[in-house]
């Protein structure tokens, strides 16, 4: 196992085939207890804002031997003995994206109670296939690491509080890995999903996706257009799955990377429907039910959700 670091970027593409970022390192000790700042400091608003508690949080590295992911960070609260199992999220990146531009969720979600593994694919230009396998594996693996005795995760994972997201093509996978996994998980969150492989337009029908489904989209994203990407996506599910479809009215496709303008939104809908479907946390119903307070909707170009 071994220390990682963690890195902040800002993270643009001009097309969809490249990716454009600037790290700006941030190293994160387990000894020492550092953590990336921007996450820390949304799980802490989200905290003050719920009444809930803040974790300390631990990173290690896993080196996974599997065949469906390379690489594998995964964020976890620091928690006593007996304290009960955690919930656990799988993430997987972009098209040409790594995991080092999303590991604000890490400590964002972490700090709140929630670990969070983010996968590296087999290549940063895999196909929506792939990313819906690798998340699938990913699934497997964290059950698989909850029961290795020489994890510091061993036994702290309550695998009936399994969720998986995605961004982009990613997220257009983590719907396909969700219909596949049904009832092993409790929850997919698609940010900006790209429906299909490339230079296909969506012909699909999630009309049997029967997992919890939370959408994340921009109204200015010109990389996946909603119409034509999220919205297609959010519409072929049953209105009898609880979805949620979230539109911001400003920001581009990447507005779930580290430097996003409005992280603190995304983490805090993020986390509620997380706890909502973990478990049964209903502070946050009203959030999913329409009634969001003034300020909050008044941030989205469309905001729906069923039943």
């Amino acid at each position: 196992m071994s220390i990682k670091t963690l890195s902040l970027s800002l993270f643009s593409l001009a097309v969809f085939t490249a990716a454009t970022f600037s790290p700006v390192s941030m190293a994160q000790d387990v000894e020492n207890t550092r953590y990336s700042p921007q996450g820390r400091a949304m799980a802490s608003l989200v905290a003050r804002a719920h009444g809930d508690r803040m974790y300390e949080v631990r990173t290690y590295d896993p080196e996974p031997d599997v065949d469906g992911f390379s690489n594998a960070t995964i964020f976890y609260p620091l928690t006593l003995s007996f304290t009960p199992p955690f919930g656990a999220v799988a993430f997987v990146p972009g098209f040409r994206a790594n995991q080092e531009i999303y590991n604000w969720w890490g400590p964002m979600l972490a700090s709140l109670g929630i670990a969070v593994m983010i996968i590296d694919t087999n290549a940063p230009d895999d196909s929506l296939a792939a990313r819906n396998a690798a998340l699938v594996e990913a699934i497997s693996f964290l059950k698989t690491e909850n029961g290795n005795s020489e994890s510091p995760i061993e036994g702290r994972i309550d695998t009936s509080k399994l969720a998986i997201m995605g961004h982009s093509m990613g997220g257009g996978g983590a719907l396909h890995a969700a219909a596949a996994l049904g009832d092993e998980i409790k929850a997919v969150i698609p940010f900006s999903p790209y429906c299909c492989e490339l230079g296909q337009s969506f012909e699909g029908d999630f009309s049997g996706l029967t997992v919890p489904t939370l959408i994340f989209a921009s109204a200015e994203d010109n990389i996946a257009p909603p119409d034509a990407h999220a919205k297609a996506l959010y519409d072929s599910i049953s209105s009898s799955t609880h979805k949620t479809y979230a539109e911001f009215s400003t920001g581009d496709h990447n507005i779930v990377t580290n430097g996003g303008p409005d992280l603190g939104t995304l983490g805090e809908l993020t986390y509620g429907w997380l706890k909502m479907h973990f478990d049964m946390d209903t502070r946050f119903s009203d959030m999913f039910s329409g009634n969001l307070d003034a300020d909050m909707a008044a941030k989205f170009s469309r905001y729906e959700t069923s039943p």
